[in-house]
């Protein structure tokens, strides 16, 4: 049964959050909230180049993110803001540390956020070039990341956990994406779930990859064999005779 919380629409959720509340400070430090100076700064200048004409409306509101659709001429674009007050880097380190991508950046509490945007954008261009069915990533600025769109005009794609009319189908395609991500892409989501599977015209789309790791990570495998667990978990769920031996084979054996 779902909470109150997550029965909120994401407008609804930032309203009672008391986001949009007036303030005659806006650089001030507000524990929670999205736009402090910086993210102004880094919003404006990402609708400034990449011509944005509109933000409409919110599309999720999380604890460390929110994502905002958006309109570029006539094509439909999200915009991600990372919170620059939420984001834990005692939750995100372990993620960082042995990805020799990023291991040698300087991370502290003022720039750990902007590293994570890069590496959500890095790894989101890293599945696309593998043919995995993500948001395709646009544009960064600083902790303000744009991207697709998935969803129709009225409302965005949904969770598989909410609707997923064939879960069979939807089973095989979440074993074909892991193992395009581990094959072709040398990584490893790190957080997979139905919480971050969109379901858009038959089709299932992964979404919330920043701390995605490389395959050679020292955690590589428990984060992987944490994904296939929260995996089989959920379709055996839903009737799915999914066994996590057998998923774990199917990625890791060579193509």
């Amino acid at each position: 049964m779902q909470t109150e919380e997550e029965e909120l629409s994401a407008l609804q959720t930032l309203i009672r959050s008391g986001e949009f509340r007036h303030s005659y400070e806006v650089g001030r430090k507000t524990e929670g909230k999205v736009f402090d100076r910086r993210t102004l700064l880094n919003l404006y200048t990402a609708i400034k180049n990449f011509g944005i004409e509109s933000v409409d409306y919110p599309i999720s509101s999380g604890k460390e993110s929110i994502v905002f659709k958006a309109t570029k001429k006539n094509e439909k674009v999200a915009i991600k803001i990372y919170r620059m007050s939420t984001l834990q880097f005692s939750n995100i380190e372990k993620y960082i540390a042995g990805d020799s991508r990023f291991e040698r950046e300087r991370r502290d509490r003022s720039r750990v956020v902007f590293l994570w945007a890069r590496k959500e954008y890095a790894n989101l261009i890293g599945m696309t070039n593998a043919g995995i069915f993500v948001p395709r990533p646009f544009y960064l600025q600083g902790n303000v990341l744009v991207m697709k769109y998935i969803g129709t005009e009225s409302r965005p794609a949904p969770m598989i956990k909410n609707y997923d009319p064939d879960p069979e189908d939807s089973y095989r395609q979440v074993a074909e994406i892991m193992k395009r991500m581990y094959q072709r892409a040398g990584l490893i989501h790190g957080d997979l779930s139905e919480y971050n599977l969109l379901y858009y015209r038959k089709r299932v789309c992964v979404i919330d990859v920043g701390q995605s790791v490389s395959i050679k990570h020292p955690m590589a495998m428990e984060f992987l064999e944490r994904d296939i667990k929260n995996i089989t978990r959920f379709f055996i769920k839903e009737g799915v005779g999914a066994n996590s031996e057998s998923l774990l084979n199917q990625v890791t054996q060579d193509e």
